[in-house]
């Protein structure tokens, strides 16, 4: 929609992990070292962890594209969510075999076979396993007795096991150990720094078809406060970041801007919060001294309140004390105000709506026209 309005050839921020959009951030360059270290020992386990959207998907597609891996024979799966037979079927079907039958013996053999041949070819097997915390106990064990195929003493298999942060408490566990001992290496890659965010802004900028010495200022699309901004709002997650900044683009080409603020970052996460797109963090404030507090656990099958002298009140309306009233005439308040401001950001969203509509139909209406 924006496309021409920027000068882009494609979408500069798009969610679908993309190797060509590779950001070689500090972060990233270490991953990408830890797992090439790993993986040149052609045994054990590599482990990648990763918070949602820190880039793991991205991480892995750039080493699969980049041909690192070109003297291993690898497969990768995704999906993890299976029983351990499956799972079996599963690899092989990822290694390319066509298995004649689901025995779990008949599939061993199988895959025996082939990493045997790989091996006599100089090439060893690698199997990459992403969102691997879905592996449920029985397919992790599947996993570890697969890395048991070895030939003379030469491993056959190796895998890379990538997965989100919780992956790795599991492999803490002491049902983990005999995996545990089998890793290589291992990394978690964390969220962006500051600096790192608005580097990876304008990398990805300028692979989209962004310059700057196109537009008639001459300096950056997004400020420096813009950036801080964004890094504030997104905590340096590459996915938040790109949706975020997606919608910035889409903001400055219906308000027609040169350049993107700070000023313009708050008014698009106000849109996306009005939307509960947002990431927006609902701190419960602590409850300053003498004034009243609601405890949830029930006494006798009611709530009870605690009045500032200590004493309790039932929740069922036989007695209740003049501070009980007043904190509930304060929240009566707060209500009111609460329901005021969001019928406020409704009417907002709304106007931003009919912009976007207007926007499209005129594009619409242009493409017709020069067609």
């Amino acid at each position: 929609m924006y496309l021409a309005y920027y000068g882009f050839s494609r979408l500069p921020f798009q969610i679908t992990p993309d190797a060509g959009f590779f950001f070689d951030s500090r972060g990233h360059s270490r991953a990408l070292a830890t797992i090439t270290y790993g993986l040149s020992k052609n045994e054990g386990f590599v482990v990648v962890t990763g918070e949602v959207g820190a880039g793991k998907t991205t991480l892995i597609e750039y080493l699969l594209s980049s041909g690192w891996l070109k003297h291993t024979v690898s497969a990768r799966i995704n999906t993890t969510q299976l029983n351990s037979d499956t799972l079996l079927e599963f690899i092989a079907y990822a290694f390319g075999l066509k298995p004649q039958t689901a025995s779990k013996a008949a599939l061993l053999q199988e895959l025996g076979r082939f990493f045997a041949r790989s091996a006599e070819s100089d090439r060893c097997a690698l199997l990459i396993v992403d969102e691997a915390q879905g592996l449920s106990p029985n397919a992790l064990e599947e996993l570890r007795m697969l890395s048991n195929f070895q030939d003379h003493s030469q491993p056959l298999l190796q895998m890379l096991l990538v997965g989100q942060p919780e992956f790795r408490q599991r492999l803490r566990q002491a049902e983990c150990e005999q995996i545990r001992q089998r890793v290589i290496a291992s990394y978690h890659l964390g969220p962006l720094s500051g600096s790192d965010v608005s580097r990876y802004i304008e990398h990805r900028l300028h692979l989209a078809g962004w310059e700057a010495s196109g537009w008639d200022s001459g300096e950056p699309l997004f400020t420096p406060d813009a950036c801080a901004a964004i890094h504030t709002e997104t905590g340096g997650v590459p996915r938040k970041v790109n949706r975020l900044c997606d919608r910035l683009l889409l903001y400055g080409f219906l308000e027609n801007l040169r350049r993107l603020d700070a000023d313009d970052v708050a008014e698009v996460i106000r849109d996306l919060r009005a939307e509960h797109l947002s990431d927006e963090t609902v701190f419960q404030q602590p409850v300053p001294a003498g004034e009243v507090t609601y405890s949830p656990a029930p006494v006798n099958g009611h709530a009870t309140f605690s009045a500032p002298n200590g004493g309790e009140r039932a929740g069922n309306g036989s007695v209740i004390d003049a501070t009980a009233v007043a904190m509930r005439d304060e929240e009566r308040a707060e209500l009111l105000r609460t329901v005021h401001e969001l019928r406020q950001e409704v009417r907002h969203y709304r106007t931003k709506m009919a912009r976007i509509m207007d926007a499209v139909s005129r594009s619409d209406n242009g493409t017709m026209n020069r067609q």
